[in-house]
């Protein structure tokens, strides 16, 4: 089999770039319908629907928080590998595969016994209706065991792109979702010999699913990128080394999970709204993953071209990089964000036609719509500096978008805050209430607000960030 992978450092950048850029959209758009299809057929399920949908829309948010921890690895992986493709030396991507060979056993170990530990104690203070507890509980654990192969394929992923391969992971993440979208329905409802499993068979054909791309993963690691398997030697620890991959991966872990985190606060304040809240914003956060598809895939196809040419020191290309990858996000988005305005309703109405939740997710995705057109611009930057190896930027963006800004704010703008002592007797109290009339109808539409405010305040940050240059310095 042919080896995989991409000289980025010479011809066409937006030729490159699309060529990156595309199966990277398919796969991080088949990624996010494993989330669709359970939505989808759980919404289905009658008098239980917004029950099954609810589990699903809380697992999310925790999910992304336990298993943010390893994705600062992740970023790591396509830094180090681009730029030492683009340097021109091999031996280094094999020593860097080699130290994530122990990175991963050490890292799946204490995720593992971390959350199944501490995960009662979670979804108490998440405020988990008793409705659903229990069988919340059921549903993470499944996809908690889930989550350990789906390491093993992202780090796969981590290293194909870094050498310039976005088709193989696309492949897997093809065969991987189009088996969930088979297996849903048949252990949902129970067909054949199949009993009906309702919530819970949804959570074990994710597992089954990414059991399996994680064994495509490590095939298609042998047999395409044979070229950057280590032997026992380099699999030793190598301090040098192990301490580049966490300087860059340290500050893209903390990011990931304090923002993570971040949205797991949200996620108890969408709680205390009851089932329909939940459920909208459980719709709201897999449509805004799935028109982000585009973004993310140019953000992400942009750090790789970023650190072969920084590998390369062709500092001009990777700039010019950048300009290419601004213009193409913001000529899809346009389009995507769009669709979100004008079919917020029929949107909704898709995965759970009821009126009060389809009034809701049609109010919500007006105001999203702006969201996710400025968020498209953020993470272009985020890519410009994760493929450089700048992942500190990255983390202060992530930080400050969530922590200082849109949480303080959804507390402010749905008028909660006042339900605190110490504002309601301090001379905040007045100014607060104020800020609160707007939304005070419908005081959930505050997390759909501070999302927009956030975002455009982030975003003027990064620009502020990436002018200073700092970015272009590389990590090798």
């Amino acid at each position: 089999m042919k080896q995989a992978g991409m000289d980025l450092t010479s011809g066409g950048i937006y030729k490159n770039m699309m060529k990156l850029a595309l199966p990277i959209m398919l796969s991080n758009f088949m990624m996010t319908f494993y989330n669709l299809t359970d939505a989808f057929w759980l919404g289905k399920l009658g008098e239980n629907a917004m029950n099954a949908v609810s589990v699903a829309g809380i697992a999310f948010p925790l999910i992304f928080f336990l298993s943010s921890f390893g994705i600062g690895f992740v970023v790591a992986g396509t830094a180090l590998i681009s730029q030492f493709k683009g340097a021109g030396t091999p031996e280094m991507m094999k020593k860097v595969v080699g130290q994530f060979v122990l990175i991963l056993i050490a890292f799946s170990i204490v995720f593992l016994t971390f959350s199944f530990l501490f995960l009662d104690g979670i979804l108490s203070l998440l405020h988990v209706p008793d409705a659903i507890f229990e069988v919340s509980k059921q549903y993470i654990s499944y996809i908690l065991v889930g989550v350990f192969f789906m390491f093993i394929f992202l780090t796969y992923q981590s290293f194909a792109h870094g050498l310039g391969d976005t088709i193989s992971p696309m492949k897997i993440q093809i065969i991987s979702v189009s088996l969930n979208v088979v297996l849903d329905p048949i252990f949902i409802f129970g067909i054949g010999f199949m009993p009906r499993l309702e919530t819970i068979g949804a959570a074990q054909a994710t597992l089954i699913s990414r059991i399996v791309a994680a064994g495509l993963a490590l095939y298609f690691l042998k047999k395409k990128t044979s070229h950057i398997i280590p032997n026992l030697q380099e699999i030793k620890p190598d301090k040098i080394l192990l301490k580049k991959i966490l300087d860059i991966s340290i500050p893209a872990s903390i990011a990931h999970s304090i923002t993570s985190f971040g949205f797991i606060i949200l996620q108890g304040f969408v709680n205390t709204y009851g089932t329909l809240v939940i459920s909208v914003f459980s719709i709201g956060n897999r449509m805004m993953g799935l028109f982000m598809m585009p973004a993310m895939g140019i953000s992400n196809a942009l750090a790789t071209m970023v650190g072969q040419n920084l590998g390369a020191k062709k500092i001009s290309r990777a700039v010019k990089s950048v300009k290419v990858g601004m213009v193409l996000v913001l000529l899809i988005m346009l389009v995507g964000c769009s669709l979100l305005y004008f079919f917020g309703s029929t949107l909704t109405r898709f995965f759970i036609n009821d009126p009060a939740i389809v009034g809701v997710g049609e109010r919500m995705f007006k105001v999203v719509s702006f969201a996710a057109l400025i968020f498209s611009v953020l993470f272009v930057f985020m890519g410009v500096f994760n493929g450089s190896g700048h992942t500190k930027p990255t983390m202060v963006l992530n930080i400050s978008r969530l922590w200082f800004l849109r949480i303080p704010l959804v507390f402010i703008l749905s008028g909660k805050i006042l339900e605190f002592a110490f504002i309601r007797d301090s001379f905040l109290n007045g100014i607060l209430t104020k800020l609160s009339i707007p939304l005070s109808t419908h005081s959930y539409d505050a997390l759909w607000w501070s999302m927009l405010i956030s975002n455009v305040l982030t975003t003027l940050l990064a620009v502020i960030i990436y002018r200073q240059g700092k970015w272009k310095e590389g990590k090798i």
